[in-house]
């Protein structure tokens, strides 16, 4: 589903501020465990790296808890990436 309105967002910290990153989707996968999948869809953006962090550290923390299934994340950078996108993260 498109994130847009939905306010799931994850927070970061960047130059001495605290920021909130709004990916674009999140996929539910298919299978017998409960498991999600952030899907950022993008070209350029200079802030990718921190986000990504942001984002990876968020998806271990949740998924290691345990009572909210399992995440990953993944950045689309073409149209055509994500299918493979989602055919990855189905199969972690």
């Amino acid at each position: 589903m498109k994130n847009e309105g939905l306010g799931f967002a994850i927070p970061y910290f960047h130059n001495g501020a605290d920021h909130v990153y709004i990916p674009d989707f999140i996929v539910r996968l298919a299978g017998p465990v409960e498991r999600y999948l952030i899907l950022e869809t993008k070209g350029y953006d200079p802030l990718e790296h921190v986000k990504r962090e942001a984002a990876l550290r968020w998806c271990a923390a949740v998924s290691g808890d345990g009572g909210y299934g399992q995440w990953s994340y993944a950045v689309a950078r073409r149209p055509e990436d994500v299918a493979a996108c989602i055919t990855a993260a189905s199969h972690e």
